[in-house]
């Protein structure tokens, strides 16, 4: 029997796998459209991408809408999976932002570039960093008092032990910020298929450590405050690689 083509075949998918889940830098960037600049900024947008596609840009861009929260109508892209180090070497960054100020500018106001970083241990599943988005994202911003993020960490490890024991529960992936924004401030990407989702899973963090005393007692001494906001993938407003 010849195994040379199954062992390569495996080699590719390992290696796909690899590449996917490269690193743990999250780089996100919040847009607010200037009054009825919705359609001009998507096609402008598109343009731009299409600048990212023409330089052979190896970043992955996804695109969302937010729909819902204080920050509804608000656009945000984002490129993940790659080491802190890629945005260090960007394809002629000087270039990349001309083209953006030429053509998306215009349309909208930045409101925001926060960076995170994986927390892979505590996470269930890493949609995005798998180039698998989900057509929906329930996204959970949480503040957390400095200096109480070990203790809200270790609760995380325990809510993620619960979910494994939820028979198909989506998966939940958590970050920590790095830059952007006040500090310890933490994010949560449960993956959806639309409003369908929340009738299979509607969880909440403190609803899966009911049963685990000491790591209800972490979340409720750390956590200062979250908000929750609906984020609908756009694949039109995306580049994949």
């Amino acid at each position: 029997m010849n195994y040379r083509p199954f062992a390569l075949l495996l080699a590719l998918c390992l290696a796909s796998r690899v590449h996917a889940q490269s690193g743990g830098a999250a780089h996100f960037y919040l847009y607010r459209m200037q009054p009825g600049a919705a359609q001009p900024f998507e096609e402008a947008y598109r343009r731009h991408l299409d600048w990212h596609r023409a330089h052979h840009d190896p970043l992955s861009w996804y695109g969302w809408t937010i729909e819902d929260g204080e920050r509804s109508g608000y656009f945000v892209d984002a490129s993940v999976g790659q080491p802190f180090a890629a945005f260090d070497h960007r394809v002629d960054a000087a270039a990349d932002g001309a083209d953006f100020r030429t053509n998306v500018a215009p349309y909208a106001a930045p409101m925001g570039q926060p960076a995170y970083v994986l927390l892979r241990d505590a996470s269930t599943g890493t949609p995005l960093e798998d180039l698998k988005p989900s057509a929906t994202m329930q996204v959970t911003h949480v503040r957390v008092r400095y200096g109480m993020e070990a203790r809200f960490e270790r609760a995380l490890a325990a809510a993620r032990q619960a979910l494994r024991d939820i028979p198909g529960a989506p998966p939940h992936t958590w970050y920590r910020l790095v830059t952007g924004g006040d500090a310890a401030q933490y994010m949560l990407l449960v993956a959806r298929d639309g409003w369908a989702g929340y009738d299979r899973f509607d969880r909440s963090l403190g609803s899966l450590l009911d049963a685990d005393d000491a790591a209800a007692r972490d979340v409720a001494d750390a956590v200062q405050s979250a908000t929750t906001e609906t984020w609908r993938y756009r694949p039109e407003l995306s580049a994949l690689k």
